[in-house]
């Protein structure tokens, strides 16, 4: 009886030690600081353990370089109700016709400068580089040159949008083999948008001449000489003990190209007085030849000139061609004409 007693008391005490052991595990898990993970906590609603569970779901996504989507989204719907959205329905192709940008960038001639066969009809190409429709009512006005289109003005023939080509078909009537002419190409409003010349033959035009003025101080200028290139000729040089001169150099040098359109540059010319006799404001430089786009005739020296000593005329220069050639020529003149020392000086506008 005592045995069974014994026995009893052992297999309850091994039964205590036995339920006892997830509590011991459980304790030493979180004595190592691990949290402690159960299958089923009897104390948390069912709605709260659901919403740990997808809060713990959600936190072991990890971030990717692309944005994801949580959801399908109607871009078009969503755009078209931003309060930022600047985009608006286009009702068919209709161009805006009034307001906008005139812009002009030049594409070519056919037939192209200089040519010499007999020309009917010159074409004068251009892109419409702004933002504004080019309609019937733009067109081409003659303004220097000889006119070889007897009318001076050239409509457009047909609508150009924004990026599309534009060409102007000028009627040719002269007969001459040589000729220079220049138009402005304007929108409905007459402002001028481009300007251009075009070069036929040698680009000079028949009996056009500019006789060279006398030496008197700052002769005036005829605004239509600068597009008639002057074929004339100095007069012969002179030296003696008493008067004589020679070209140093000109700044900048002959061969020299210039930015072209609507400013001003200058040329520079520097003699040295090789004579016995000092010069004073009588003398002059002179033009003889080529194009004058220095708005006068002849430029009278300032101060006086000793003997050994060099001085330097400056004359200012109008530029508003492009992609063109150009040749002006002078002349050192004593009083009397005399004609002490000449150059020419050849250019570039491009």
């Amino acid at each position: 009886m005592r045995n069974n007693r014994y026995y009893a008391f052992i297999l309850l005490f091994l039964f205590l030690s036995a339920c006892n052991m997830p509590s011991q595990t459980a304790e030493r898990e979180q004595t190592s600081g691990s949290p402690v993970g159960f299958l089923w906590d009897l104390n948390l609603s069912p709605a709260a353990s659901n919403a740990e569970t997808v809060q713990t779901s959600i936190q072991t996504v990890k971030p990717t370089a692309t944005p994801q989507l949580i959801k399908a989204i109607n871009f078009e719907e969503a755009f078209s109700s931003s309060p930022s959205s600047t985009v608006t329905s286009v009702q068919g192709n209709v161009p805006a016709l009034n307001g906008g940008n005139d812009r002009a960038e030049w594409l070519y001639f056919s037939p192209a400068e200089y040519s010499t066969d007999a020309l009917d009809t010159l074409y004068a190409a251009f892109k419409n580089s702004g933002d504004s429709v080019w309609t019937g009512d733009y067109y081409l006005e003659f303004y220097a040159g000889e006119n070889p289109a007897k009318d001076s003005k050239v409509m457009l023939s047909k609508t150009v949008s924004p990026g599309e080509q534009a060409s102007f078909e000028i009627p040719i009537k002269s007969s001459s083999t040589s000729w220079k002419a220049c138009w402005m190409l304007k929108n409905t409003a007459s402002e001028s948008i481009y300007d251009f010349c075009y070069n036929h033959g040698s680009g000079v035009n028949s009996g056009q001449t500019v006789q060279a003025a006398s030496t008197g101080s700052g002769s005036q200028f005829d605004v239509s000489h600068p597009f008639y290139k002057t074929e004339g000729s100095a007069p012969t040089r002179y030296i003696s003990a008493e008067l004589s001169a020679d070209l140093v150099s000109t700044n900048p040098a002959s061969g020299h190209s210039f930015q072209a359109y609507d400013h001003y540059e200058s040329l520079s010319a520097t003699f040295i007085n090789n004579g016995s006799e000092s010069w004073d404001s009588s003398y002059a430089l002179v033009f003889y030849s080529g194009y004058n786009w220095m708005h006068a005739n002849s430029f009278p020296l300032s101060g006086s000139v000793g003997p050994g000593e060099t001085t330097t005329v400056t004359m200012p220069m109008e530029i508003f061609e492009d992609h063109d050639r150009w040749v002006t020529c002078w002349y050192l003149a004593a009083p009397g004409g005399k004609n002490l020392a000449d150059f020419c000086f050849n250019y570039f506008t491009g």
